[in-house]
C-alpha cells in the first residue's frame, strides 16, 4: 500500500509540474508566414496590328517575353495602335516555398470573322517551370511569357480580331 502511494504523490506531483509549466512558461507558438501564395494576371499577351502579303503563304509573328516583336515570311508588322506585348502574371510567396508553373504549349485563337490562329505559348522569363521564393512574404515576383503565332493565307486567317485564352496552373510544394 505504501508502495502504491508513493507511485500516486510521484504521478501527481509530476502532473501538478505539468499544469505549472504550461500555465506560467508556455507561450502561443508565433504566427507562421502564409501558406499558400496570391496570383494575378496583370498583363494580357497580344501581338498588336499585322496584316500578311495579298497571295502569300503567310508566316509567323513573335512576341518574346520581354515585349519585343518580330516576324517572318510574309507577315507584315503593322503600327496602328495597338501595341505588343508580353503577358504578365505576379505573384507572392514566402521564403522556401515553391511553385511548380505548368501550362498548355498551343492554344487556337478564334478569328471575329472566321479563321483560326495557332498560338506557341513561351518561353518565360523562368530559367525553369520551377520557382523557389528567398525573398520576403510581400514581394511582388514576375513571370512574363511571350508567345508565337502561325500566320496562314488571307483565305484561311481573313482580317479580323483573334482571341482565345490559356492558363498557366501554379502547384504549390
Amino acid at each position: 500500500m505504501q508502495r502504491v502511494m508513493k507511485k500516486m504523490i510521484v504521478f501527481l506531483f509530476f502532473c501538478l509540474l505539468c499544469v505549472w509549466h504550461n500555465n506560467v512558461y508556455g507561450q502561443n507558438a508565433p504566427d507562421l508566414p502564409q501558406r499558400t501564395g496570391t496570383i494575378s494576371a496583370t498583363q494580357s499577351l497580344h501581338f498588336g496590328d499585322l496584316t500578311i502579303v495579298s497571295g502569300s503563304a503567310g508566316g509567323t509573328v513573335k512576341v518574346d517575353y520581354n515585349g519585343l516583336r518580330t516576324s517572318t515570311g510574309s507577315v507584315v508588322l503593322l503600327n496602328l495602335g495597338n501595341t505588343a506585348r508580353q503577358a504578365i502574371f505576379e505573384f507572392k510567396l514566402c521564403p522556401g516555398r515553391t511553385f511548380i508553373v505548368n501550362y498548355q504549349p498551343t492554344v487556337i485563337l478564334t478569328g471575329s470573322n472566321g479563321g483560326s490562329l495557332l498560338l506557341h505559348l513561351g518561353p518565360t522569363n523562368m530559367q525553369s517551370n520551377i520557382f523557389t521564393s528567398n525573398v520576403g512574404c510581400n514581394n511582388i515576383n514576375l513571370i512574363s511569357m511571350g508567345g508565337t503565332l502561325d500566320v496562314k493565307s488571307m483565305t484561311v486567317n481573313p482580317h479580323g480580331l483573334y482571341t482565345g485564352n490559356f492558363e498557366l496552373t501554379f502547384i504549390q510544394q
